[in-house]
């Protein structure tokens, strides 16, 4: 039988509980308008940030994952209800083209390809 010193036990429970309470959160939020979905997973603990972003395009069976590091969140508030987000397609023809989301409260408009449409955003935080 190992022995412990005594409240070794304590130090454990309460690193335990620290790296669960540091551990980021997720969920996701989306936005749809004519045939296009984004799904966005927002992680982080005291302040949101896109964890990853995938996209589908009209009449497309399957979804794109869209590289986080070719985003540019110019604003993300989810207390306000507003995402500014940017994708620069970095010359990859698997992904789609450049497109930006504006949002604010439940309405987006999200303009790619010259288009610009406008849409219903959920914040299914």
């Amino acid at each position: 039988m190992q022995l412990r010193p005594p409240g070794l036990q304590v130090v454990i429970a309460a690193v335990a509980v620290s790296m669960c309470a540091t551990a980021l959160a997720t969920s996701s939020v989306s936005f749809e308008a004519e045939g296009y979905l984004l799904d966005i997973v927002v992680g982080g603990d005291s302040r949101p940030s896109i964890a990853g972003l995938s996209l589908a395009m009209p009449g497309s069976a399957h979804s794109v994952a869209i590289p986080v590091q070719h985003l540019k969140v110019e604003a993300f508030d989810t207390t306000q209800k507003i995402l500014l987000l940017r994708f620069t397609n970095p010359g990859d023809s698997q992904l789609p083209g450049d497109f930006y989301l504006s949002v604010r409260n439940d309405a987006g408009i999200l303009q790619v390809q010259g288009r610009s449409m406008t849409g219903r955003f959920s914040w299914g935080l």
